[in-house]
Formats: structure tokens, C-alpha cells, sequence
């Protein structure tokens, strides 16, 4: 019996009745509020009236009036009940009840309660100190399959569950070893043998072995229609397992970044028998041999533990708790600001905070440049005002980003002139870095022959904000745009529909050759929006790219490609974002990745640092 819903369901309906306050009802008009039989109702009444929340006194024969007595409020019932379901992990139906029953004062005591329970806390578990770190998101987790990996959350998360042969170091841009220990290539670049570790094992208690690399690589490279990321393995002719720890891979042509795509998050070592067993259920509960395995994943809360057996060391946290609450503005916990999640001991209380804000030594802060761009890309494959290049400039000058900046504010920090926070490497400035007066712009759509007709932009709520500003700007030059907002899940497999003319979305770029190339490659991201001639520059481009052994050149190709787009309107760079980090002195081995997420197993908590 769902006692706390059905109280206040019946608090709710009699909200102008004061507590202590007598009134008539009937049993019929309870089976009314509650959607239950006659016999139903006069079990719950019982219930409420042993839990002291209400009196009643029932009238004579079929029919008759009652009389009800409210003896307490809804609202302490209402935080006990919201506090216990998150506890329990079940933060959507917490989220859900608070929503639909909670007064502003009440949600007020909640998210300050929701607040504290944030961050890096030490407590006792079985005669054992447990590390954990909570914190909120406010977006679904779509898939943790490696191979179906769309936004840069899922693969964050991704990257804590899985390994890959070989990982990227950001820092020094190299190449190092994983779960490969070692390997070689022929001189042409075409023959790779890699040895791998010993006892790398699976979260499921399996050791790793060269038949899940030729599984892995395989699953992606021969499936493209299901895998967006099988361009980066379209040059395998062959992989073979020569024995149980090595792996041979035959290229057809020389590619000099083989090795930066096998570092990748797709090309995450996944064990066969699991996979095999359920595609779909391995997106839910995935089986890796990362630092931290799932134990739990449902619409509200993401829960890893660390994995001992991990071939690289067990990671110093223990816990990580991921609530989720796709439906709720960021407001009081902010993502990815770390403020809450660094404090120790899980303390944050107001003082603290109010502390950290007045600049306490107690704090450190990291401010981090993520290279988050958000985006405009034109479905040059459909007729429509966008795919005259005058339209696309014109609404290239009529969406002036400092202004967007200014009223917007937010993590927008400044333009963007690329995927870079900088011009390219190439420095060719183009008309497009020029700006242009009321009149001008106006023109421009006169030369598109623009007749008023509706321009349909697609995007997620994580963009809206934007979207309807843009449409603002649009209106005010005489462009009627349509906005369409998508679930993030559908705009992952098909964003870019026949019926839309443009589509809004971020990248992070997360300063190598491999993000960029992505976007140019991949077909969810630019390629299924490029007319033909476009999408053949852009395709011949990139596989020279491949074949360049040099670092530089390929900086200065890469450069080549993002202005033919820039130089065309092909696509909009809107605005660059930034992250901020602040955590305390007592939280040691904090790092923020590329793509502005902390990164988990290097934290640790100094617990002789006092908060």
C-alpha cells in the first residue's frame, strides 16, 4: 500500500481545509481522489489513521457523510518520504512525488538537503571506510556500449568501465601502453602486431584474451550501418589472434593514426560472450575491465564500484554515485561545476560554501578551457532557403555572438571561429571573420532570394536556450525559423531528419586529430548534412590526412578542411564554454579531462587535511 502517495493525494485535494479542522466526506468521494474500490479506500483511511495523520469518523449506513480531521500538514511527510527514495537510489520517483506535491518552500528544504548530500563524503561500511563521490547530471545515460557512444557523458562514463589496446596522453601527445604492453609496425604502416598483458581481467571475472581485441575491432568495422565509428577501421584488411596474447592487424594502406584511433572509446575491448548474448542488455549493463564496474543503472541513479582486480591498480575512490535528473533545471547543483562534489567528509554546509565564494585558503580552484563549440549545420541535401550560401552567410552576421554572450551568459565565454578557441594553424582569414551592417545583411537574403518560407531547426532542450535566441534574431530580420526540440536518444540516431533544414549541437573538440576528423567522417555529426560535392572535398581531404606521417602537415590539412567549411557557411561556429573547478585542499589528484568531466580513479582524499 502506497500510504505517503495516497495522503498526499488526499492533502492535495483538501488543501483549503485547515489541520485540526473537522469536515464532512464521503467514501465515494475518497474512491474518487484515490481511483480505488469502496473496501480499498477504507484500508487506506484505516492505515492513515494508525499513522496519527488523520482522524475519521465514519458516518452511519451506505452513503452517508463522514466526518475527516487532517492532524498534520504534508509537507515534513512529504520530505521524509522524497529523502528515503533517494536514499534508496530511486531518485526519478523521489523527483517525481517532490514535483507533483511539493510547495516552493518544501522543494527549497529539499535541495538544500540534496545539496549537502553532494560531493566526496568517507563513511563507515561494514567495519570499512568507503570513499564515495556523488553528484547530479541533468541528462539521460543513453547506452554504455562502447560502440554506439554518441554523447560526451556516455562516454565519459565508458571510459571508467572499459580499456582499449592502447590510450592517448593528452598531455605529452603520445601514444602509451594499455592493455597492450607493447608492439611494432612495419615501416610502411600497414602490418601491426601488438603483445598484450597478462591477466587483464573482465568485470565478470574472465581474462582478457586476443580473441575479444578481433571480436571488438571486427564487431565495429564490419557492421557501418549499425557502428558510426567504423571509419576509423574501414582500413583493416585483416585481423588475426596468432595466440592467445597477440593480435596481428593488416592495413590496406599506410595510416599514421591507427594507433590514436585504437585508443578511442569505440574501440573499447568488450568481452564476446556477453555481447553475444544481448547487444541491448550489454548497453544497460555492461561487462569491461576498467577501474570501475556497474552495479547499478535505471532512469535515476548510475552507481560504479571500484575494481580491484584492475591490471592498472585499483582506483583510491571507491564509490561513485551519478544521480540523474534529465528533467530538472541545474539551478542550485550545477554540472559540471565540482564545488559540491570536492568537499570533504560530504559537508557542504552553507558556511563552507559561503566560504568557498569569499575566496577561503581552505580552497583550490581550476578553471578549465573544455573546448565545448556549440554549432549550426545545414542540410544541404534538402531544398530549402539554407541551401542558397547567401542565406547561410546572412545568418551568419544576423547571429551576432558577442550579443548572444552578453544576454545569455551562462558558460558561454566567447565566438567561436572554429572547433578551437583559436584560428587554425593555417591562419587564412576569410570573409566570414568580417561583420557586416543591417543593411548588408538584408541584402544577403535578398541575393538568396528568400520569399519568407519557414526554416526548420532541430535540436535537444540542451540546447533551447539557444535555439529560441537565435529564432528571436532570425524574426527580427524577417526569417521565419520553426524550432523542433528532440529527445537526445533520437537526435543520437537520426539528427539530421529530411524534413529539418538545420541542426543545433555542441562538439567538444578535445584538441587532436582524431575529435576533428570525427566530425568530418562520422554520419551523425557533418557528413549526413554535406551536399555531394561538399561531402567528397571533405572525404578526399580526410583520407589524405591518414596516409601524412607528419604531425604538422596533417595540423595544416586539418586547418584546410575547417575552412573550406568556414569559407562555405557549410556550418555555423556559435559560442566556446568553459568549465570551473573548485575543490577542497583535503581531495588530491583532481584532473579534468578534455571533455570537462573529472576524472575518477585518479582522486583520493587526503584524510589528515582538515576542512
Amino acid at each position: 500500500m502506497l500510504t505517503v502517495p495516497h495522503f498526499l493525494e488526499l492533502r492535495r485535494y483538501f488543501n483549503n481545509h485547515e489541520v485540526g479542522k473537522p469536515f464532512s466526506v464521503t467514501v465515494d468521494k475518497l474512491t474518487g481522489i484515490w481511483y480505488c474500490t469502496p473496501r480499498y479506500a477504507k484500508l487506506i483511511v484505516r492505515k492513515l489513521c494508525e499513522l496519527g495523520w488523520i482522524e475519521w469518523k465514519a458516518g452511519r449506513g451506505r452513503g452517508h457523510t463522514s466526518v475527516l480531521t487532517l492532524l498534520t500538514d504534508s509537507g515534513e511527510i512529504l520530505l521524509q518520504e522524497v529523502k528515503l527514495r533517494m536514499e534508496q537510489g530511486n531518485v526519478k520517483e523521489a523527483m517525481e512525488l517532490m514535483n507533483r506535491f511539493g510547495v516552493a518552500a518544501v522543494k527549497e528544504q529539499f535541495m538544500d538537503w540534496l545539496s549537502e548530500g553532494m560531493g566526496f563524503s568517507t563513511q563507515a561500511v561494514s567495519n570499512k571506510l568507503q570513499d564515495t563521490l556523488r553528484f547530479p547530471v541533468y541528462r539521460s545515460i543513453l547506452t554504455l556500449d562502447p560502440g554506439l557512444i554518441y554523447y560526451d557523458f556516455d562516454a565519459h562514463m565508458v571510459g571508467q568501465l572499459f580499456n582499449t589496446l592502447v590510450e592517448y596522453d593528452q598531455e605529452s601527445r603520445t601514444v602509451t601502453p594499455c592493455i597492450a604492453h607493447s608492439w611494432e609496425s612495419s615501416i610502411d604502416a600497414r602490418e601491426w602486431t601488438f603483445h598484450l598483458k597478462k591477466s587483464v581481467m573482465f568485470h565478470h571475472g574472465r581474462e582478457l584474451t586476443a580473441h575479444d581485441v578481433v571480436f571488438s575491432l571486427d564487431r565495429l568495422r564490419l557492421n557501418p550501418e549499425r557502428f558510426e565509428s567504423s571509419w576509423m577501421f574501414q582500413d583493416i584488411e585483416k585481423i588475426e589472434a596468432i595466440d592467445h596474447k597477440t593480435v596481428r592487424i593488416r592495413l590496406k594502406e599506410p595510416n599514421y593514426l591507427f594507433l590514436r584511433f585504437l585508443s578511442t572509446i569505440p574501440a573499447s575491448i568488450v568481452p564476446e560472450e556477453i555481447v553475444r548474448a544481448g547487444e541491448a542488455e550489454f548497453g544497460k549493463k555492461p561487462v569491461g575491465t576498467g577501474p570501475f564496474r556497474m552495479v547499478r543503472l535505471n532512469e535515476g541513479i548510475c552507481i560504479l564500484e571500484a575494481f580491484p582486480a584492475h591490471f592498472q591498480g585499483r582506483p583510491h575512490l571507491d564509490r561513485v554515485e551519478v544521480l540523474i535528473f534529465p528533467e530538472m533545471e541545474t539551478g542550485r547543483l550545477k554540472e559540471p561545476d565540482w564545488t559540491s562534489v570536492m568537499i570533504s567528509h560530504g559537508d557542504a554546509s552553507k558556511a563552507q560554501r559561503d566560504a568557498l565564494i569569499k575566496g577561503s585558503s581552505e580552497w583550490l580552484d581550476m578553471e578549465t578551457l573544455f573546448c565545448c563549440c556549440s554549432l549550426l549545420v545545414f542540410n544541404q541535401r534538402k531544398s530549402g532557403p539554407q541551401n542558397h550560401p547567401k542565406f547561410r552567410q546572412a545568418l551568419h552576421h544576423i547571429i551576432d555572438r558577442e550579443r548572444m554572450i552578453a544576454e545569455l551568459g551562462g558558460d558561454r565565454i566567447f565566438p567561436a571561429q572554429g572547433f578551437r578557441p583559436y584560428r587554425p594553424v593555417s591562419g587564412k582569414i576569410t570573409e566570414a571573420d568580417s561583420r557586416a551592417s543591417h543593411s548588408d545583411i538584408l541584402a544577403l537574403l535578398k541575393a538568396s532570394d528568400y520569399q519568407g518560407e519557414a526554416f526548420r531547426l532541430l535540436t535537444t532542450e540542451y540546447h533551447e536556450e539557444d535555439a529560441v535566441w537565435i529564432r528571436e534574431r532570425c524574426e527580427s530580420f524577417g526569417i521565419h525559423m520553426e524550432i523542433e526540440i528532440t529527445d537526445p536518444s533520437e537526435f543520437a540516431i537520426h539528427p539530421s531528419l529530411p524534413q529539418h533544414d538545420c541542426l543545433l549541437f555542441g562538439n567538444i573538440f578535445s584538441d587532436d586529430e582524431v575529435g576533428e576528423l570525427e566530425m568530418y567522417l562520422q554520419k551523425n555529426y557533418f557528413l549526413c548534412a554535406f551536399d555531394e560535392l561538399m561531402a567528397e572535398a571533405v572525404k578526399n581531404a580526410t583520407v589524405s590526412i591518414f596516409r601524412e606521417s607528419d604531425e604538422k602537415e596533417r595540423q595544416h590539412k586539418l586547418a584546410d578542411v575547417e575552412n573550406l567549411i568556414w569559407q562555405t557557411y557549410s556550418v555555423l561556429y556559435l559560442v566556446q564554454k568553459k568549465s570551473n573547478t573548485s575543490f577542497h585542499k583535503s581531495v588530491r589528484g583532481v584532473t579534468i579531462n578534455a571533455s570537462g568531466w573529472l576524472d575518477f580513479h585518479k582522486i583520493w582524499f587526503h584524510p589528515h587535511v582538515s576542512s
